[in-house]
């Protein structure tokens, strides 16, 4: 069976499909967002994957022992919810960032 995402056929006996991933590595910048979806666009991959929620819609605000961060990362010392606060892609970028990727 063969599959098609847009104009491209996925499969065997087709070239790879590479997508990329833009995630929290914006820091929130939605002008660095866009310079990331060129970049991947540059790079040749396929298409780019947004990781879209807010703290709210993938964790709770806890500071319970379960939601502390501490494994040696840069984030060491927050809870989940305030590494989510600063990570998150907005939705409200989303039209906008669909728009430049298809360019």
């Amino acid at each position: 069976m063969k599959l098609r995402i847009g104009n491209r056929a996925i499969g065997e006996d087709n070239s790879v499909f590479i997508i990329a991933e833009l995630s929290g590595n914006h820091n929130q910048n939605f002008d660095l967002a866009v310079k990331t979806i060129k970049a991947i666009k540059e790079s040749g991959a396929d298409a780019v994957k947004l990781q879209t929620y807010t703290p709210d819609t993938i964790t709770i605000d806890c500071d319970n022992e379960y939601f502390q961060i501490k494994k040696g990362t840069l984030w060491d010392g927050k809870t989940l919810y305030q590494l989510y606060q600063e990570a998150y892609t907005p939705w409200e970028w989303q039209p906008e960032l669909k728009r430049i990727a298809k360019i």
